[in-house]
This record gives C-alpha cells, sequence and structure tokens, in this order.
C-alpha cells in the first residue's frame, strides 16, 4: 500500500531524497514479500529499487539513509545476477554501506548491512572466492571479528529491534557458538512483533533455538 502513495508524493516533489530512499527501501522489502515464482516481478523491483537509491544520492550525497537504501538494494539485486556480477555487487554493499556509517554513525542498519557483508565474505565458496580475487586481486578485508562488532553495534545502537538479535543469533548459529546463538534467538522471542515480517523472525528464531538443541 505504501508504493502508490510513496509514488504519488514523487510526482510533486521529484527530487525529495526522502521519498525516493523509500520508494527504494520499500521496492527492496516486495521482492522479499514475493512467492518464489514471481522472479521477473522481483527482478523489476530490485531494478527500480537501485535507481531510486541512485536517484536519492543524487538528490543529496550527505543522506546517511540514501546510501544505506543503495547498499540495500545491491544486496537484493544479487538474488538475480551471475557470480561474477554478485561479487561486483558485493563492493558496493559494502562502499555504500561504510558511506551510510561514515554519515551517522548512529545508522544501526547500516551496521546490520556491514555485519552481513563481513560475514558472507568470509563464508564463500571456491567458486565465489576464485572470482572475488580475479575482480579484485585480493579479497576484500573481512573478517569474523569484523562482522560480529558490526552485529553488536546494530544491537547496542537499537537493541529492542528484533532483526538485528536474529541476524547476529543467525551467525553465531553458523560458528557453532551455540549458547550465544540461543542468547539472541530468546531476545528474539521476548520482543513483541509490530509486524508480518517481525513474527517472521520470531518464527525463524523459534526454530533456530529447536536445532540447536539437536
Amino acid at each position: 500500500d505504501a508504493l502508490p502513495i510513496l509514488k504519488g508524493l514523487e510526482k510533486g516533489d521529484p527530487s525529495n531524497v526522502e521519498i525516493l530512499y523509500r520508494i527504494s527501501r520499500v521496492e527492496s522489502d516486495l521482492v522479499d514479500d514475493l512467492p518464489d515464482d514471481a522472479k521477473k516481478k522481483g527482478h523489476d523491483y530490485a531494478v527500480e529499487s537501485i535507481d531510486y537509491s541512485k536517484r536519492a544520492i543524487e538528490a543529496d550525497p550527505q543522506s546517511s539513509e540514501a546510501h544505506l537504501a543503495a547498499a540495500i538494494a545491491y544486496g537484493v539485486m544479487t538474488d538475480f545476477v551471475d557470480d561474477r556480477t554478485k561479487m561486483e555487487y558485493s563492493k558496493f554493499i559494502k562502499d555504500e554501506a561504510a558511506k551510510a556509517i561514515e554519515l551517522d554513525p548512529k545508522n544501526d542498519y547500516a551496521y546490520l548491512v556491514l555485519a552481513r557483508w563481513n560475514f558472507e565474505m568470509t563464508q564463500l565458496n571456491p567458486i565465489l572466492r576464485g572470482i572475488a580475487e580475479l575482480l579484485y586481486g585480493q579479497l576484500p578485508p573481512a573478517s569474523q571479528e569484523k562482522a560480529l562488532e558490526d552485529f553488536q553495534k546494530a544491537i547496542e545502537i537499537a537493541p529492542n529491534k528484533m532483526i538485528h538479535h536474529f541476524s547476529y543469533g543467525e551467525a553465531l548459529a553458523r560458528l557453532g557458538r551455540k549458547e550465544e546463538a540461543r542468547a539472541e534467538y530468546q531476545k528474539v522471542l521476548r520482543l513483541a512483533p509490530t509486524c508480518r515480517e517481525e513474527r517472521g523472525y520470531q518464527q525463524k528464531a523459534a526454530a533456530g533455538l529447536k536445532t540447536l538443541e539437536r
């Protein structure tokens, strides 16, 4: 429902950075809401999300939220591109998230994006690792320690955001740090959900707890 309202506002104020980055964020979110058989529509949303994030940055290069929208949009687009392009986009994701933090050190979502980037770069399979090394000469610096620090920073800034605890818990679980992962999943379940997405995180956290008990 938000998208047509925002696009209506855009017509009257086409250079408003807040309108532009919000359209980008909504379109990124819509990709996750689509069923698996709607890949074409998801691709279209992802492309538009990148376009709107670029327009937002052009409207106000000093907007932390515009750069965050770009980082998220490129992350969403990685689901629709080949491995080489995926690795090319990984640099944009890191750079835009880092710029968002530089412009606003309290941007918790930017820390979350950077945390995920650091973590996923340490988990690359040999094919993606080879492509990344071919593109960059060497892998961009990333570490599990930096990833965990960024997850913690996001939580420090916004301790009641469910997505931060869930994402941190997922990373800890993948590292085999079961007790710490369990604590984060339990925090997810203790928070009151405010939307369908958060109810989804609680379902996944409950499933994660059962997996840790095996």
